[in-house]
């Protein structure tokens, strides 16, 4: 009977104290509630300050350049450029977990106070009695808080890429929009290959960035893992960096990629005369600029000391070195500047011998990318001039220096050559150009030359297949006749600077007046 009488006593007072514990609970109930959420918005701030219980990995330019950033792997031959990722784009995500990790690690730590071993026995029915009356409501206050705040993580994550990503198109629209109104683009001199951006060294530590366009590294500025911040666009990258070609990373001419670029390959059989018209024409389109109110200037050293030299050669008369052999030529770059814009001007001179044979001019890249080509023709080789310089005339023809190699045969095998390489002939423009005319001008079979007829002198002189053949292949063909002697002086009707500027005209960047439409008027 006492036994009985002890088992209902601790039963009632068991219930007494459950009761006791319930209605304590329930009165605590709103504080465990508001708890539980403050807890766990102190938790997320903590997280996000990088003081939380649980901290985040942080996303760096490593984790961008290894592939392990979250970010897609990139179409073409390079990784990611080493930067630091947008928080938008993978660290929310790293910030995420670590909240969730910091409160499932305060469920965890509340736990072992409950449940942990080593406690003694009342205090382990203390602790028990206590996480199970009050605990509840705290978790679900922290469930609350965990919702409010993931509810609001969505929302501010929404409008962050609504934002962000409205800027990333905008800037990017813009400097496409701009760059293709300008047809501009990124050729390097030395290797040849075109890219429409171009790659930029940072200046603060040198890494190489190869798409600096607005994107997923920053909308309007990116910053480099050196931490140098570096504009995104290409308009305002070329002001600020050097730019790089793609694929040899090597120093590009200042602009590439952000004003209007034209290459204009100049070729024909050997010693027709190709260099002295490029040296030539340089020296008769910087006059010809400055009656447009333009401006011709050289921005690498290797393309002035070019230009001065050919300059000394054309002004006094001197004949012109032969160009090596065998040896592929870099680009004379001339930047063009007026009111309206800039315009690099690219000229490719290289030997005649490598446009002799299909076999040897298959390293000559520059052919493939430009938008117009020069076609030099030295008259004095052609077999009908030849037949007219008899007699007393004979020293004409030896004070010329003839061309060796026959101009049909150097144009077909070049024109088989682009055909080889994919190059759509059909879209691209040729000029044509009789030099040497300062030797004719007083003959009477070349006074249509002379006159401006190039194109029907030619068909008399014998060249009717080449013609032919020329006006069949590209989309539109245009004659010159050049004097590279008499025709530097400013206006003169034979300048040399002819055939470069209807090219640069037909590339975007029209200097002075067309000649030949205001003749057709």
């Amino acid at each position: 009977m006492p036994y009985l009488l002890l088992f209902g006593g601790l039963a009632i007072g068991g219930v007494f104290v459950l009761l006791l514990m319930s209605a304590v609970a329930t009165a605590l109930s709103p504080l465990l509630l508001l708890g539980g959420v403050g807890t766990t918005l102190v938790i997320a701030l903590l997280t996000l300050l990088d003081r939380g219980p649980k901290r985040p990995l942080l996303a760096t330019p490593d984790d961008v350049v290894g592939g392990t950033g979250g970010l897609r792997a990139p179409k073409g031959p390079f990784a990611r450029d080493w930067a630091w990722p947008g928080y938008l784009v993978t660290q929310w995500r790293r910030d995420l977990a670590a909240i969730l990790g910091g409160w499932g690690g305060l469920v965890a730590r509340i736990w072992r106070w409950a449940f942990g071993p080593g406690q003694l026995g009342a205090q382990r029915w203390v602790r028990v009695l206590a996480t199970l009356f009050l605990a509840p409501a705290f978790l679900v206050g922290g469930a609350v808080g965990a919702v409010q705040a993931l509810v609001l993580s969505v929302v501010v994550l929404l409008l962050g890429w609504l934002g962000w990503g409205a800027a990333i198109g905008f800037m990017r629209g813009c400097d496409n929009a701009v760059r293709k109104l300008r047809r501009a683009s990124a050729s390097c001199p030395t290797c040849y290959h075109v890219t429409p951006v171009p790659a930029y060294r940072c200046i603060g530590c040198s890494a190489v960035h190869r798409d600096l366009r607005p994107g997923l590294l920053g909308a309007v500025w990116r910053t480099c893992g050196c931490g140098r911040r570096l504009p995104t666009t290409v308009l305002r990258a070329s002001r600020r960096l050097e730019a790089l070609c793609q694929r040899c990373e090597r120093p590009l001419r200042g602009g590439s990629g952000a004003v209007t670029d034209v290459r204009i390959p100049v070729f024909g059989p050997v010693s027709a005369g190709k260099t002295r018209l490029v040296h030539a024409g340089l020296v008769a389109l910087r006059e010809l600029a400055a009656a447009d109110g333009a401006r011709l200037e050289f921005l690498d050293e290797t393309s002035r000391e070019a230009f001065q030299h050919g300059e000394q050669l054309v002004t006094s008369g001197a004949n012109t070195t032969k160009t090596p052999a065998g040896q592929l030529p870099a680009a004379i770059t001339a930047q063009l500047v007026k009111s309206r814009g800039k315009a690099l001007l690219h000229l490719f001179d290289a030997a005649g011998e490598f446009f002799q044979d299909r076999e040897d001019n298959s390293e000559l890249e520059f052919l493939d990318h430009a938008g117009g080509l020069v076609f030099v023709i030295d008259p004095f080789t052609i077999g009908w001039v030849r037949d007219q310089l008899g007699g007393a005339l004979e020293s004409r023809l030896a004070e010329a220096h003839p061309a060796s190699g026959d101009p049909e045969q150097i144009y077909h095998v070049t024109a088989r050559r682009l055909r080889d390489y994919g190059v759509e002939t059909g879209k691209r423009a040729l000029a044509v150009a009789v030099v040497k005319a300062d030797l004719l001008v007083d003959l009477p079979w070349a006074a249509d030359l002379c006159a401006g007829s190039v194109r029907e002198w030619l068909v008399t002189a014998g060249l009717d297949n080449f013609v032919l053949a020329a006006e069949r292949d590209f989309a539109e063909v245009r004659f010159f006749v050049v004097s590279s002697v008499t025709g530097t002086r400013p206006g003169h009707r034979m300048t040399p600077a002819a055939p470069f500027r209807w090219l640069l005209g037909r590339g975007g960047f029209p200097l002075g007046d067309d000649e030949e439409k205001k003749a057709a008027v």
